[in-house]
Formats: C-alpha cells, structure tokens, sequence
C-alpha cells in the first residue's frame, strides 16, 4: 500500500513537473457549480498551485468490501486545481450552509461569518472564493495547515 501510495505521488510530481509540497485529503468537497462528492478528495500543492481530485471507492467495513445493495452508477472522475494568485478569500462556514449553497438553495452573498456557537456546535468546512466568482468547499483535517500554505505563498511573491 505504501508502495502504491508512493507511485502515486511521484506521478503527480511528474505530470506537474515539481514536488508536492503540501497534502492532505479533504473528507468532503463542492463547490457552487453544483458539483459534490460525499466522500471527499486528495488535496496538494505544487508550485503555487493547488490541485484536488477524487477516486472511485468501493464500500468496505473493517477493510472487507461489501457489494451495494443500491444500483451503482459510473463513476465520474473529477479533478481541479487553482492558483494562489485567484483566491480572493478564505473562511470557515457551517457544512449545512455549504451544501445548501452547492445544491443552489442559498447565494453565496448572504454567507455570514461564522460566530463562536457556530464554531463550537456546527460541523465546518473551508470556503474558498476565487476571484472569478468560484467556491470551493474543503472539509480539512486541519485548516491551520492549509491558511499557512496561503500565506506563506504570499510571502514568497
């Protein structure tokens, strides 16, 4: 698996013709152009770059595929990426509010920032705002991480 894991990356640092610099899996993404997936996608850095893709998985518990009882649709593969230099901001919002925003229920100019009941009772994820209107939502495992990529690319220009 680790072998794998390493083919992997080094075939990405391949096709983007530098190192990985940063990497983390989001555990759920979208964005406001009605693209979601439930159960997330591999998030890197390359150059000041930042690229997101998914994978197809299969359902297992404790490592033991199990078939679906559900019809399976093909998978579609998505994959992005987006420049430093087109991230217009960057905040915490409530996951809800996310998906009503990528199922186009909500606009995102009625977005808030999130108060401290929001942070400490509601589950968040990041939103990011490109300049060319654009947003991108990343459950992270660790949002710190990803803010000190931002900014530390802002310190090398």
């Amino acid at each position: 698996m680790e072998e794998d894991a390493q083919a992997f990356i080094t075939a990405l640092e391949t096709r983007h013709e530098a190192p990985l610099t940063w990497k983390t899996y989001a555990t759920w993404y979208g964005n406001n152009h009605e693209v979601f997936r439930e159960f997330g996608v591999f998030f890197y850095r390359c150059k000041n770059s930042f690229y997101f893709e998914d994978f197809e998985r299969n359902p297992t518990m404790f490592g033991i595929s199990m078939k679906s009882k559900k019809a399976k649709t093909p998978f579609s593969k998505y994959e992005g990426s987006f420049s430093l230099d087109e991230v217009e901001d960057t905040r915490p919002i409530p996951k809800t509010l996310a998906a009503k925003i990528i199922q186009g229920r909500r606009d995102i100019a009625s977005v808030r920032h999130p108060n401290l009941l929001d942070k400490l009772f509601r589950q968040m994820v990041e939103m990011v705002t490109l300049k060319d209107g654009t947003v991108h939502f990343f459950e992270l495992m660790n949002r710190k991480q990803f803010v000190n990529e931002l900014q530390h690319s802002n310190k090398e220009e």
